[in-house]
């Protein structure tokens, strides 16, 4: 009896030792997967950064009550209420419609801080719509330049229901249809929601946008991928929302060879420069079978003048 004893103490000793040595190893075999040979511990992976984080923070809109929103490629803003942009960087440059330039508009005001560049244009309207950038600028030595990686560009529509399109000061527009580039009816719209069509006014008809020869862009127009003579004449774009359609500026499309198109934008540039300081007067009539004679002169200062034979067919 005392030997049954014994035994069973003896028995319940081992099994004792053995559950005591297996802790000991899964303890061990723990602490080895966590600690590399060495000492040193293991590092979780970083996650790579995304690209373009800097670009996508670079341009913010200020609104009320110093909150700030990031401007996605498109933003819609309402007419009248003063627009303030931020741009990060202690040395920044900024684009927006030319003609904010070119008329000296002292709605907009730019200031530069330590940390940021501000943009501000007060009263805001349909005409201001269109596309706004910021960069950075590096500069080595005298020699600075844009830093295309630390750039942002949105475009703005100030939408209003009573300006479909984006308003221009001229009533009568000269495009011309080059057989080596897209040719362009710029009928920009200030809400990118509206439907657009484009139309021709002699024989009236509607010319279907296919997205293969004649395509639309809000922030562009309407845009032939292959012009040719048969586009020639005068076109308008219609647009609509909820309302009544509006009727956009009428575009006259000429038909030219390359070289001839290079030497007739010479009147273009110099009359869109000065489209609000003179009287425009145009005359034309045609001399000869397929020549087309343009005649252009207008009153202001500076006085531009300019004549030119177009290939019309």
């Amino acid at each position: 009896m005392k030997l049954w004893l014994v035994l069973c103490l003896v028995l319940i000793w081992v099994e004792l030792q053995n559950g005591d040595c297996q802790q000991l190893k899964r303890r061990k075999d723990v602490g080895e997967n966590r600690i590399r040979p060495g000492g040193k511990r293991l590092k979780r992976p970083l996650k790579p950064k995304e690209a373009g984080g800097r670009g996508q923070s670079l341009l913010t809109q200020v609104l009320d009550k110093g909150r700030f929103l990031r401007l996605g490629q498109s933003t819609s803003l309402t007419p009248g209420k003063n627009m303030e942009l931020r741009c990060k960087g202690n040395s920044i440059g900024w684009s927006y419609p030319t003609y904010l330039d070119t008329f000296n508009d002292s709605r907009l005001s730019i200031k530069q801080s330590d940390k940021y560049s501000q943009l501000i244009l007060t009263s805001p309207s349909a005409a201001d719509t269109g596309p706004y950038s910021c960069w950075v600028i590096v500069c080595d030595g005298t020699e600075c330049e844009k830093d295309h990686d630390r750039s942002y560009a949105s475009y703005i529509y100030f939408t209003d229901k009573d300006n479909l399109f984006v308003p221009s000061a001229i009533h009568f527009e000269i495009e011309y249809l080059r057989p080596d580039r897209p040719a362009v009816v710029p009928c920009r719209v200030t809400d990118p929601q509206a439907k657009v069509s484009l139309h021709r006014e002699v024989p009236p008809e509607e010319l279907i946008a296919n997205e293969t020869l004649l395509t639309y862009e809000p922030t562009k127009g309407f845009v032939l991928q292959s012009p040719s003579p048969e586009y020639q004449g005068v076109f308008y774009c219609k647009a609509v929302t909820k309302g009544a359609p509006q009727i956009s500026t009428k575009y006259q499309l000429l038909s030219c060879r390359a070289a001839l198109c290079e030497s007739g934008s010479v009147s273009r540039l110099c009359d869109r420069r000065r489209q609000h300081q003179r009287d425009l007067h145009s005359a034309g009539g045609t001399r000869g079978g397929h020549q087309l004679y343009l005649g252009l002169s207008w009153t202001g200062f500076p006085s531009c003048s300019h004549q030119n034979f177009l290939e019309a067919g």
